[in-house]
């Protein structure tokens, strides 16, 4: 009775001590602090000196001590998977107890302290495969008991539930940690369209994310097949490193290159080392010459865009080098690096086409210039000599079929100037830079140009109203746009109403925005025509205004010059009845209205 008394207790101790494990093990999702636990109740309930938290990697069938308790030094070791005993425990799945660990044939001697006379190397399983070993030592042979090993076992049981809690924990911390670094490099790298700082950002993302000492970036040259080095970065932190900046504009046939020849056909990054063996001459030799240790080909691979799903193409390669040590990148440094260089790629693409759409739109302008330039140096000619041959000819001396006849050629004439002027005001207008735009009194801006039109309008017998809020309206532009916009706004009302009309200008304020109307009771506009209001040289004829001359130009610059200053520009009209046409902008910043 007394012995079954002892069991019961003894096991009823051993409950609570596991009850206690349990808890401290659930307690913590920290990766660290889970091995520590487990290694602090091994040595504790078995009595040994030492030992370590031993792990197994089936991929490289290496066994590495995460964690070493009783050692004089920090004891980063790891063991033979063919000859130890750790690596037997791991073979066998069975935990190996030795008495006499000199007489052990898997024994060396490093892998003990040199007073060990006992070891136990327990196994620790998860979901059938090993993924560590628990190995303890002890000076007395007989230290490791049926008991203990049995303790160490169930403890193995346990810790390996913790372990892989704390494993997916630390895994999913990495993940948020890797989307916050792939988000944030994803803005650094879309936050411009001029290519030198595309390349230079992108460069400085990869180095940091992947914590690598250099980046290149090359260019990729189908028809040539080969690609030219187009940028070099070497990370700040690694200024000590031995890694020597590889020449810009460098050239490499890809025939000499089958590691990149396979990145840019499998689209698939690939890692290399300086001493692999496969590694091809011309690689080895870039790598030599650069102190380069291990290196990681990333294909930069544009995505298919919303007009063509089938547009995937390798725009280049970048080079991800680590030159401090050797450095083996895994399938997570690889997933990050191609999803780095899908953004670098598209951020590429949007380089080039924004370089594209840039000089087709310097070529325009020079070509505005010149066409207009042309045209009315010719017109001027044309029109002052005309002038002088009418007036030479006497006005009295023609009939009047012939004096019809010239005010045709005066009016087509003047629509020709005036078409000039309108194009280069509007090509004046698409490139003017944001830079030199100023602080501008809206209130008085319309104001003056309310009293230069006043003119034009008394000649139609045209009655104008301006409406001006009590305080005065700021925004920031280019004053001469802005007049021009108002000006034409004003300049239609005049000579889109019949004589005798009512012209009213009206300027508020609501919620940090302007609002500049225009009201008339002319012509009108019919529905099907105010879609195209604003098109370039699109003019809405409606009943009665055949005889009204213009380039259809006007209400196109309008649009132009309001979308600019971020603004939005509308109509709303009637045929026979009169149009409302307006706009609003945002009032500058710090301004009160």
């Amino acid at each position: 009775m007394m012995d079954l008394a002892g069991n019961l207790t003894e096991q009823l101790e051993e409950l609570k001590m596991f009850q206690r494990v349990d808890q401290e093990l659930g307690a913590t999702l920290d990766f660290d602090n889970v091995l520590m636990l487990t290694m602090d109740w091994a040595l504790r309930r078995t009595g040994a000196a030492a030992g370590a938290f031993v792990t197994f990697s089936e991929q490289d069938e290496q066994l590495r001590s995460l964690v070493a308790l009783g050692y004089p030094n920090p004891r980063d070791k790891t063991w033979q998977l063919n000859r130890s005993i750790i690596g037997r425990a791991v073979r066998t799945r069975q935990s190996q107890i030795v008495t006499d660990l000199a007489s052990d044939p898997d024994h060396l001697p490093e892998d003990a302290l040199s007073e060990t006379r006992a070891a136990v190397a327990v196994p620790i399983e998860l979901r059938g495969k090993v993924i560590g070993v628990i190995w303890l030592e002890s000076e007395i042979p007989d230290t490791f008991t049926a008991a203990n090993v049995a303790f160490v076992q169930r403890l193995a049981q346990r810790a390996a539930i913790a372990f892989d809690h704390a494993r997916l924990y630390r895994e999913a911390a990495r993940q948020a940690d890797e989307m916050a670094s792939l988000y944030t490099a994803s803005r650094m790298i879309s936050a411009t369209l001029e290519r030198p700082q595309v390349l230079a950002t992108a460069a400085q993302a990869l180095a940091t994310t992947l914590r690598v000492s250099l980046v290149v970036i090359a260019d990729y040259c189908k028809l040539k097949d080969e690609i030219e080095i187009v940028h070099a970065y070497r990370l700040a932190t690694a200024r000590r490193a031995a890694a020597v900046l590889p020449q810009i504009g460098s050239v490499f046939a890809i025939e000499s290159l089958p590691e990149v020849r396979y990145t840019i056909e499998t689209q698939r990054s690939c890692s290399y080392t300086v001493n692999a063996r496969t590694l091809s001459e011309t690689l080895r030799n870039f790598m030599i010459a650069h102190s380069v240790r291990s290196l990681l080909i990333v294909p930069l691979v544009t995505s298919p865009t919303a007009i063509n799903m089938q547009q995937i193409d390798t725009v280049g390669v970048a080079l991800v080098m680590e030159s401090r040590h050797d450095r083996y990148f895994s399938e997570e440094d690889r997933a990050l690096a191609e999803a780095l260089g899908s953004q670098i790629a598209s951020a590429l693409r949007q380089a080039r086409l924004y370089a594209e759409v840039r000089e087709l739109e310097e070529i325009k302008s020079h070509m505005i210039r010149m066409a207009s330039h042309d045209l009315r140096n010719p017109l001027g000619v044309a029109m002052s000599y005309f002038d002088l041959l009418i007036e030479s000819l006497g006005e009295q001396n023609f009939s009047e079929a012939q004096k019809r006849y010239i005010q045709r050629i005066n009016n087509a004439h003047q629509a020709m100037r005036t078409l000039i002027t309108d194009l280069l005001t509007l090509e004046k207008v698409e490139s003017e830079r944001e830079g030199i735009w100023q602080e501008i009194d809206f209130n008085a801006l319309v104001s003056a140009e309310v009293e230069a039109h006043r003119a034009a309008a008394d000649l139609r017998r045209h009655t104008i109203t301006l409406q001006l809020p009590a305080n005065t309206l700021y925004v920031r532009g280019s004053a001469a746009q802005l007049r021009q916009a108002i000006s034409n706004l004003m300049d239609n009302a005049i000579k889109y109403t019949p004589d005798g009309g009512l012209i009213q200008v009206r300027l508020s304020a609501k919620e940090r925005r302007l609002l500049f109307e225009v009201q008339d009771n002319g012509y009108g506009i019919s529905k099907e025509r105010q879609d195209r209001l604003f098109s370039l040289f699109y003019r809405a004829r409606e009943p009665g205004t055949d005889h009204i001359t213009g380039t259809g130009l006007g209400l196109s610059l309008v649009r132009t010059v309001i979308e600019r200053h971020g603004g939005r520009v509308w109509v709303n009209s009637e045929a026979g009845i009169g149009s409302i046409f307006s706009f609003w902008l945002p009032l500058a910043q710090n301004l009160n209205a």
